[in-house]
């Protein structure tokens, strides 16, 4: 009971760090959050303006400026606009951006109210002619993540594990992939996907061969392209953790033994060290797919993919207001993937304790 009170008040805790840090950007603002420009001419008067919206007051006649209640700039504007005689209602800019806790607080106030009520944010369009709640597009951003992730983090396990054993089998095969790994060690993800995509856009007007898609364009959705970045950088990870692993076990005495009895390497590898490696792959595997799922970022905000990650960033939309959601969406992601590997390594990994 102690362990599952720990973890639930961790993962809490996790969440709600992500969602402050996703409203980070409210703290800084360049516009006042409870001044409103309204341009008219000798009628209607800025009083009778504020007359007919309630809960403002004339700040300065000769500027033309109401004050209007905290961070409902928009809202008084639009009903401005609305009175016969306004010209313009628009905020007042500042004279240099600001960090306002303030601003900070009301707007994750107001989003935590939100979300009580069921909105979840949303997503407009680029002109802004068009906006659909969060929730009726998560389920596309899904399928489009996940088409790609989870093949690429299953490409990262199977060639990883298959390359370390190749590298245990010959001595030549090894030294070359530790060279190989010990260069990739150290290659950021958004590397590997302008490397691809200069590649495939070179040897497409070189020779007129389409190797893969590098962007979104209707309903192709690129897939090679994030399938690689996603399973790069966790590969080289496991792969590294994996080749520790082996060189650990084939030093072991049941390894000797079992030499000693005539099986070959081969049938070591297989029959006695790969089983004893799995605690070493679920041990790596939650930071494998942290990594993955920040490669997946990388790549559909590269691609323009709108997918969990690649809405926060996509010049095709005007605004985001879902981004903290986009951003917890993910957390939760993580969070059921190591609780899996949890589950796993239960399940297949034997524990021996040494008892008195």
């Amino acid at each position: 009971m102690k362990t599952f009170i720990k973890w639930g008040l961790l993962v809490l805790f996790t969440l709600a760090g992500i969602f402050l840090l996703g409203n980070l950007n409210k703290a800084f603002i360049n516009q006042a959050p409870d001044l409103l420009q309204v341009g008219t001419g000798e009628e209607p008067t800025l009083e009778y303006v504020s007359s007919l919206l309630p809960g403002s007051a004339v700040q300065s006649e000769e500027d033309k400026i109401l004050r209007v209640p905290y961070a409902q700039v928009d809202e008084y504007a639009a009903k401005a606009k609305r009175i016969s005689g306004v010209w313009y209602a628009r905020s007042v800019p500042l004279e240099k951006p600001v960090i306002s806790f303030k601003s900070y607080w009301y707007s994750v106030t107001d989003q935590v109210k939100g979300y009580f009520e069921g909105d979840f944010g949303s997503i407009r369009g680029p002109t802004g002619t068009w906006e659909i709640p969060i929730g009726d597009a998560v389920k596309d951003m899904f399928g489009r993540s996940f088409s790609y992730l989870i093949p690429g983090l299953l490409l990262a396990v199977c060639s990883a594990l298959l390359l370390s054993l190749l590298a245990s089998l010959s001595r030549q095969a090894g030294r070359f992939m530790d060279g190989i790994h010990t260069m990739l060690l150290g290659l950021p993800d958004f590397v590997l996907v302008t490397g691809l995509t200069i590649t495939a856009i070179f040897t497409y007007k070189s020779i007129g061969v389409r190797l893969f898609n590098v962007a979104a364009f209707g309903d192709t959705v690129p897939f090679y392209l994030p399938l690689f970045t996603i399973s790069l950088i966790p590969g080289v990870l496991i792969y590294g953790t994996l080749r520790l692993a082996i060189q650990r076990e084939l030093e072991q005495d049941y390894v000797v033994t079992a030499k000693a009895k005539g099986l070959s390497g081969r049938e070591v590898l297989l029959n006695h060290v790969l089983r004893n490696i799995t605690d070493d792959l679920l041990t790596i595997m939650p930071k494998a797919t942290n990594l993955a799922l920040g490669s997946m970022v990388v790549a559909e905000a590269f691609c323009d993919i709108l997918g969990l990650g690649g809405i926060i960033v996509s010049p095709k939309l005007f605004g985001v207001s879902a981004m903290p959601v986009s951003c917890l969406v993910l957390a939760v992601i993580s969070i059921l993937f190591h609780t899996v590997y949890v589950l796993l390594r239960k399940r297949f990994v034997v524990r021996i304790r040494e008892v008195a």
